[in-house]
């Protein structure tokens, strides 16, 4: 699982160095798939989706075609597949003050894909990386599923393979935590139990 999450970060940060400038984007990622949300509305929602589509040589499908609501699936790299759409703007953004853009998202990624190659391939089938622009800054988060409670603790140990100042604490889910990449980069960690 932690390579083709790995080759998941980097098929959608190659996607972000060719598509141009877009609105803020959330992004969910698993081994083979990856959700994007456009976060705009309007015409700025609607140039963004036109580059997404340009850059996969697509077309946005569905009840909106052609206007900001449209769907976009594609195959990235072979065997990764991504369903983007438009979501409402981030909650506060005002327009012209943003201080992410979409080569740092890129960049983001390319340091997420190092870390991800790492994850441990037995303990986090099934992981789902995010990546949340607000317009201000990026939010990483991992979420992880364990299948008993007394692999919580493993499974959150391989989670944060690689990161540092790690902390975790027991919630009626599972655990929470946080630890932080080696470039500095805060990631919050999630492991729920399923049973």
């Amino acid at each position: 699982m932690s390579l083709a999450l790995a080759r998941c970060v980097e098929a959608v940060a190659r996607l972000f160095d060719g598509c141009g400038p877009l609105e803020p984007v959330r992004l969910c990622m698993s081994d083979r798939d990856v959700q994007a949300e456009v976060c705009a509305s309007g015409p700025a929602a609607s140039v963004s989706m036109a580059r997404l589509a340009a850059a996969t040589r697509s077309e946005a499908t569905g009840q909106g075609a052609g206007r900001d609501d449209g769907v976009l699936t594609v195959d990235l790299d072979g065997d990764v597949v991504m369903v983007a759409a438009v979501d409402v703007p981030v909650r506060g953004a005002v327009p012209g003050a943003r201080s992410t853009s979409t080569p740092a998202a890129a960049e983001l990624l390319r340091t997420l894909a190092s870390w991800a190659a790492a994850l441990d391939e037995g303990l986090l089938r099934g992981a789902q990386l995010w990546l949340e622009d607000d317009g201000r800054d990026f939010t990483v988060r991992l979420l992880a599923t364990a299948a008993r409670d007394d692999d919580l603790e493993r499974v959150a140990a391989a989670a944060s393979a690689g990161l540092q100042r790690i902390r975790t604490r027991r919630t009626d889910s599972g655990l929470d935590g946080r630890g932080s990449l080696p470039c500095g980069r805060l990631v919050h960690l999630a492991v729920v139990c399923l049973s």
